[in-house]
């Protein structure tokens, strides 16, 4: 176990996306020191244009790494952010169903992969791909 102190990695808002994960340097009552996680950028921002004036925690393993999970009821911080990102990351692998309790959310659950020859077969009968 690398002992990664989970309190310091959040997540903010961004113009250009909804939510990046950053790093927590510092904190005041009113704003926050953050390094951003993908650029190493960094930035402060204000707590009032947060809910409760805090940032949202990320859901990471011990390594660091951000959860994923089948079941977002297991997720220790429940948020936009960490519903967002569960999503993106199981979609990415492939995995197109996610449950939060009794519900179940699909993200492109059709998205179908044809091989060469099914792309040359439909374009060769019907002029599409």
């Amino acid at each position: 176990m690398t002992g990664t102190n989970t309190s310091n990695n959040v997540y903010i808002t961004t113009e250009e996306t909804s939510w990046i994960p950053a790093k927590l340097i510092s904190s005041t009552d009113t704003e926050a020191t953050v390094t951003i996680s993908a650029s190493g950028e960094t930035k402060v921002v204000k707590l009032k244009d947060y809910s409760s004036k805090t940032l949202p925690l990320q859901n990471i393993d011990e390594d660091g790494k951000l959860k994923e999970v089948e079941d977002m009821v297991d997720l220790p911080y429940l948020h936009e952010a960490a519903i967002l990102y569960n999503l993106k990351q199981r979609h990415k692998n492939g995995i197109p169903y996610t449950r939060t309790g009794d519900i179940v959310i699909a993200v492109n659950p059709y998205q179908v992969k044809l091989s060469k020859l099914q792309v040359d077969k439909n374009y060769r009968q019907n002029g599409t791909l």
